[in-house]
Formats: C-alpha cells, sequence, structure tokens
C-alpha cells in the first residue's frame, strides 16, 4: 500500500505559515513538502519571509519549493496591450447605467491551483503530461483555513488527493489538532512562538479584494503603491467590457481613494465603528 504522503499549499500567510510550523514542532504530522506557488506578485516582505522559512524548514527536515504560472501582472499587461489570453482578475466594474459588479475571478485556479497539482502531478508521482494519475489517494493536501472562515473549505475534485483542514478540527475529517483555531488564535500563537519575525499577508499587490486596511498597509510601500496605481490605470478601459474596470471597490481611481480610517474621518465618536467584525470582504 503506497504511504499517503503531507504536502501543504503555502502561501507564507499567517495560517500557511503557522501549519508549516507546527509540523516543524511536531504539533502536527511531518510534512513531506510545502509548496509555495509565485503570482510574481507578492509584496517584497512576503518573499522575504519565504527566504526565512525555507531555511527553517530545511533545518526540521522539511523542502520548501516555489512553483510559478507566471507572472500575474505581466500575463494582464499583455492581453491588454497585444490581446494575448489571459486569467480573468475579479476586477471592480462600473457600467454606463452605473451599476457595479466584479469580473469572475479565475486567477486562483490559473496562478495558485494548477501550478501546485502540476508539481504533485510531475515531481511528485513522476506522471507525464496528460497521464492518468491514480484513482486511490496519493496525498493529504493541507489548506491553511481558520475556523473562522470555513466556508472557504472546499473537498479535492482529484480522487488522487484529499484536502485537509488542521485549524477546523473534526468538521471534515478526524481532528489534526486539539481545537479549532480562529485566525486570531493563529496571530496570538505565532507572536508568542515566534516574536523575531513579522509574518505578512500574503496576496498579489494589486488584488482586488483588499480592503481599505489592506490598501493602506500597501501604500506604505512607495514602490508596491506606485505599482498598483500605474496597474490600475491601465486596467481601465478594456476590449469587450462593458463599462470601467478598477482594482478598488469603489470603483473610483486607486490614487484618489480616501483610505481615511473612520477615527480619522472622526466618525468613532459614539463607537458605531466597532460593530462591524471585517468579515464582508473575505
Amino acid at each position: 500500500m503506497t504511504e499517503i504522503k503531507h504536502i501543504l499549499s503555502f502561501g507564507a500567510g499567517v495560517q500557511s505559515t503557522a501549519l508549516l510550523f507546527m509540523s516543524c514542532r511536531g504539533l502536527l504530522p511531518k510534512l513531506d513538502c510545502a509548496i509555495f506557488s509565485d503570482t510574481g506578485w507578492e509584496p517584497d516582505e512576503v518573499y522575504t519571509h519565504l527566504e526565512w522559512c525555507k531555511v527553517y524548514a530545511a533545518d526540521h527536515g522539511i523542502p520548501v519549493v516555489t512553483v510559478t504560472g507566471g507572472n500575474i501582472r505581466d500575463q494582464y499587461m499583455d492581453f491588454l496591450n497585444k490581446g494575448t489570453r489571459f486569467a480573468s482578475i475579479p476586477l471592480h466594474v462600473i457600467q454606463e447605467n452605473g451599476d457595479k459588479g466584479m469580473n469572475r475571478r479565475q486567477c486562483t485556479r490559473d496562478f495558485k491551483i494548477v501550478p501546485i497539482e502540476t508539481y504533485m502531478r510531475r515531481k511528485l508521482m513522476g506522471l507525464k503530461k496528460r497521464q492518468r494519475a491514480p484513482k486511490t489517494i496519493q496525498f493529504h493536501q493541507w489548506m491553511g483555513i481558520s475556523y473562522d472562515e470555513m466556508q472557504r473549505a472546499k473537498r479535492s475534485a482529484e480522487p488522487w488527493k484529499e484536502h485537509r483542514f488542521p485549524f477546523l478540527h473534526d468538521l471534515i475529517h478526524e481532528p489534526m489538532l486539539d481545537k479549532p483555531w480562529r485566525r486570531h488564535q493563529i496571530k496570538d500563537w505565532l507572536r508568542s512562538e515566534y516574536p523575531q519575525i513579522h509574518v505578512p499577508r500574503s496576496a498579489c499587490i494589486g488584488c482586488p479584494y483588499h480592503d481599505n486596511t489592506e490598501w493602506r498597509r500597501i501604500k506604505e510601500d512607495p514602490k508596491a503603491w506606485a505599482d498598483a496605481i500605474e496597474f490600475d490605470e491601465a486596467i481601465r478601459i478594456q476590449p469587450k467590457m462593458n463599462g470601467e474596470a478598477y482594482l478598488h471597490r469603489s470603483c473610483k481611481p486607486l490614487k484618489d481613494v480616501d483610505l481615511r480610517t473612520d477615527e480619522e474621518h472622526g466618525q468613532n465618536l459614539l463607537g458605531f465603528a466597532n460593530e462591524c467584525e471585517g468579515m464582508c470582504g473575505i
């Protein structure tokens, strides 16, 4: 019987970093491999953190490998300038009649899911292109989904792998930890056990799902902010698009958006801003 391998989909953000470290510490089973799929458009701090994790995990016998489906920003700019194929990004679109909507999201599959699955098929199973994979489970693929976002957990569509969600406790499979873990608990654990490192939020610089808190964080890096603004200006008018596209959910140019907090607006005097827990845009 083939031994099932433990593989981590590693985004280098809070949840997946904690899973990697817990495996290194023996709080979770020993990972056979962690795979980071590089979109080519992460903030510099993510790449810095990734390199730290590679060294730390290697010291505990866990390889962290990088795969890629290409540079998402460059490919989208090639589509705008040359009409080449592209993976749809969930841009915010405002139509001529004022209605707002979003493009469909294809980027996660093309730049995250497919590169990782390709590595598992080619490198870890030794399959050739289009060669059929076994119909029995070869891998437990870990996903860093916390208890407060359990709706994101999806079962694998491939018979050769099973998705595992250690932070969800026993909701989908047998427990891997002693309790469900929420994001704030995971952050507290990282701060307590690894105070010497900063774990960044892993997402593309120009991800349209950013809330104002994240845009403010990006704005603190002049290089990343200029990059996002340049991309935002470039996507405004696109072939076969009924309306104008924007990175910010307000459907305003990013450079003109008011990113001030409620406190800075003077709207938290009576405490009303504390009612929302910030889950709407996740």
